[in-house]
């Protein structure tokens, strides 16, 4: 049996990293994706070779009588996944960049996630995980964002996203995701209750051979003071040669490549040099201070990243990942505690470098 991927990220969706409302829900979405590919960015450097029992997708020690007397006639089991437990951190610096009418602004990002797998059945996981990000803006200068002379659009940004996923293996060639989150994003001081979103999401996906999975589905959330959102979601993983893949779900656990792509070059079982590129739409809730019309209101981060990532893997369990690029097509927007828009500002190409680095045990 095609063997499932691990869970790397938190699930179909930390594809968050189309981030749904922060930098946390980006991990949710490619965690989604990770898990509807039948072999990810650990599946293909593992240092030992599986097991017959491994490679089938059945536990060696594990019965599998299907004579249980549960309810869907399964032997039901609670058996944590050999290194399917993960914690992950990670840094990276958006050097400063110009409005278009006056200003500048850097961003300071931080991630950082946990969670474990479980084997429910020889063709079932399931999974939970917690996803942190946090931005700090720095503002230099007035533009056509700021809510009034001196005043910045905002400060510090916390986002929180809880996952919880199920994969299962159909049978040797379909395996179906679905998934639940919770998210908080909103500066420091936002009032937590509106802060909140809710989603959920679906996916198939279809191993052709070990070395090509095509996959879809959907993830749909709440928005802060916006309708709701559906993304369409769509699983590759492509082995194009013994040392080429063609993937989205191959970044740092922290900070998964989400709803972009990349094509990675893999000349041994520890490196990895990739580039890849995706869009980042980060929305928050904004607190209580400065002018009526920026209160509790609204911001808006969106921008596409195209970034070179050199990894390492070891065989402890340790990956570090470094990360820099460019993000273009950079926009920020700021709405009334209504959802309504008071302004926005394109900015120029902002430069970022990122470092991350993660343990799975």
């Amino acid at each position: 049996m095609i063997e499932h991927l691990h869970l790397d990220r938190t699930c179909l969706g930390l594809i968050v990293a189309t981030s749904l409302t922060g930098a946390a829900s980006a991990d949710a979405l490619a965690l989604l994706l990770e898990r509807g590919s039948p072999s990810g960015s650990e599946a293909m450097i593992d240092q030992d070779p599986p097991s017959d029992g491994e490679a089938s997708g059945t536990p060696v020690d594990a019965e599998t009588d299907s004579d249980s007397g549960s309810p869907l006639g399964w032997n039901i089991m609670f058996e944590r996944i050999e290194r399917g437990t993960h914690a992950s951190l990670g840094y990276l610096h958006e050097f400063g960049t110009d409005f278009g009418d006056g200003g500048s602004v850097s961003v300071d990002r931080a991630f950082g996630s946990i969670g474990t797998e479980l084997r429910f059945h020889p063709e079932v996981t399931g999974s939970v995980a917690l996803a942190w990000g946090g931005d700090w803006y720095r503002f230099k200068g007035d533009s056509e964002l700021s809510p009034a002379p001196g005043v910045t659009p905002w400060n510090s940004v916390q986002a929180v996203t809880a996952i919880g996923l199920s994969n299962w293996q159909l049978d040797q060639r379909w395996s179906m995701n679905l998934g639940l989150r919770i998210g908080f994003a909103g500066e420091t001081q936002a009032r937590f209750s509106d802060s909140l979103t809710f989603g959920g999401n679906a996916a198939l996906s279809y191993a052709f051979s070990e070395k090509l999975s095509i996959g879809g589905g959907v993830l749909l959330s709440s928005q802060i003071e916006d309708s709701i959102l559906a993304i369409p979601v769509v699983i590759v993983y492509w082995q194009v040669t013994d040392t080429v893949v063609v993937s989205n779900v191959l970044g740092p656990e922290a900070y998964p490549t989400g709803a972009g792509l990349e094509i990675a070059w893999r000349p041994d079982r520890i490196s990895e040099v990739s580039i890849g590129s995706r869009y980042e739409v980060r929305r928050f809730r904004l607190d209580d201070t400065g002018p009526a019309n920026r209160s509790e209101g609204v911001g808006e981060d969106s921008g596409l990243p195209i970034w070179l990532r050199s990894t390492w893997r070891f065989s402890n369990g340790i990956r570090m990942d470094i990360v820099g690029g460019v993000s273009l097509f950079n926009e920020y927007r700021l709405d009334d505690r209504n959802g309504n828009r008071i302004s926005n500002a394109d900015l120029d190409p902002a430069a970022f470098i990122a470092g991350f680095v993660s343990w799975r045990f």
